[in-house]
């Protein structure tokens, strides 16, 4: 039986909606002028309405039966309706929405409904829809795409698409009531919900009103897959100068933006960590937390920082005996290991930031070297001569004031390139740098001070 015409007739005591309509008939066992037409009539209740708008290529019920249907309901009918329709399914209200009447209702509706309701449907009605809305909230929630379960992914992003007018466009985003700051980066849709460009509000604001959206975007926008490394994502918007990310599937459907605001609170938190590794503790440790946990990271540490300590003082004592006949050596040891160390520490923080950023690769090794030596040099003259005054003045003692200068220029350039070295080859064999880089450079420093300044200081008393 097909359906030409339906004049819907609400029943609103009864709560269901009657049709009247004339369908014509044809049995393929009658012969040709049997045909004719008859008049039927049938009640579809609001529990059963629904279903129908949800499928309509019912049989007998096509497409223009739900159209007029929903033209004729009430207010109150329409609510009903909503709240019976099953929103989850893509486009359940697709083709049956009258602007006006849809307006009224979600005015009167929960904002947490408008927005299922509004998503529901084509954006070209949703958007006509939004101009006549007074509930602001829906309309702002509307406008932020939300689809990324990344945590590092801001899934609120403002999406406009790309075969609005600019005046309708302005219009929508004037209506939405969304935070300006959100507004400074426009990220561009096709109908399929991909990524096409991007549009700065200003530019946007200044132009044609009759162009469209599409004239006026930058479709070179910058982008990433979703899933893209985090510190990448922070390379590609340092070096772009981006202020917010777009983020897309392999489709190139946007799935949300990685704020500026992001991407700082990950390179402090980056930052944080490393310099908790590079001691040994957690980032998870707090100042006021169990004393158990701390107990447990720390400790570890402590026993391996030990064992380096002792090693250390190990290859002290092989030179006890030089050390009883210039006792005076042994005031000056801690100047030449301390500088050292901290002068490592320097280069290998350095080295190890710039790894985590991307900045350098294990291929600008060579690079890296030659800056350091020449700048270890540097500050190790500089260093040495001022000590060499100190003690000169201090024990009036030419040869020990070379022989300390000495050691702690050599101690110096050991520090250089253990700091570079190091964290390299721990990056090289897949080991984070972070971890215990700065407990391997002190180590050699204070093993290569010890042995320097005290080789050298055997070399004097030998020759005396």
């Amino acid at each position: 039986m097909e359906i030409n015409e339906v004049t819907p007739n609400i029943t609103k005591n009864e709560s269901e909606i009657s049709f009247e309509g004339e369908s014509s008939a044809r049995d393929e066992n009658l012969e040709d002028d049997s045909t004719g037409s008859e008049k039927i009539s049938f009640q579809l209740s609001l529990n059963e309405t629904p279903e129908i708008i949800e499928n309509k290529a019912d049989a007998r019920l096509d497409k223009i039966l739900a159209d007029q249907m929903i033209e004729e309901l009430s207010i109150e009918e329409m609510k009903s309706l909503i709240n019976q329709l099953d929103l989850r399914k893509e486009g359940s209200l697709k083709g049956v929405i009258n602007v006006e009447q849809m307006a009224s209702v979600l005015n009167d509706a929960p904002s947490e409904l408008a927005v299922e309701v509004l998503r529901g449907i084509d954006w070209y009605h949703a958007s006509q829809v939004i101009t006549k809305m007074r509930d602001m909230e829906a309309v702002g929630a509307l406008y932020k795409h939300k689809k990324s379960t990344d945590k590092f992914t801001q899934s609120d992003v403002v999406a406009i698409r790309s075969e609005w007018s600019v005046s309708h466009a302005v219009s929508v985003l004037r209506k939405s009531n969304i935070d300006s700051n959100k507004l400074q980066n426009l990220f561009v849709v096709d109908t399929q919900g991909k990524l096409v460009g991007s549009v700065d509000l200003p530019d946007l604001i200044f132009s044609d009103l009759n162009h469209k959206v599409i004239d006026v975007m930058n479709p070179n926008v910058i982008s990433v897959i979703q899933g893209t490394d985090k510190n990448e994502c922070a390379k590609i918007m340092d070096s772009n100068e981006l202020r917010a990310l777009a983020v897309i599937d392999t489709e190139g459907v946007l799935q949300g933006i990685i704020p500026i605001e992001q991407v700082i609170h990950l390179v402090e938190q980056e930052a944080s960590k490393d310099m908790f590794k590079m001691v040994g503790m957690s980032l998870d440790e707090k100042v006021i937390g169990p004393i158990k946990n701390s107990f447990k990271r720390r400790l570890p540490w402590l026993i391996i920082n030990l064992s380096t300590v002792l090693f250390a003082g190990f290859v002290l004592s092989l030179f006890t005996e030089h050390v009883k006949r210039m006792p005076v050596l042994v005031i000056f040891l801690p100047v030449i290991i301390g500088q050292a160390g901290i002068a490592g520490t320097q280069t290998l923080t350095l080295v190890v930031r710039a790894l985590a950023l991307g900045e350098v690769t294990t291929k600008d090794t060579k690079k890296i070297l030659y800056r350091e030596l020449f700048l270890s040099v540097i500050q190790g003259i500089c260093v040495t001569i001022f000590l060499f005054i100190i003690i000169f003045l201090w024990k009036s003692d030419i040869n020990l004031a070379l022989l300390v200068g000495f050691a702690m220029l050599l101690n110096l350039l050991v520090a250089g390139l253990a700091g570079v070295i190091v964290p390299i080859f721990m990056k090289t064999i897949n080991l984070d740098p972070a971890s215990s880089s700065a407990v391997i450079v002190t180590t050699f420093t204070d093993i290569a001070g010890i042995l320097l300044y005290m080789g050298l200081a055997s070399f004097i008393i030998l020759s005396l």
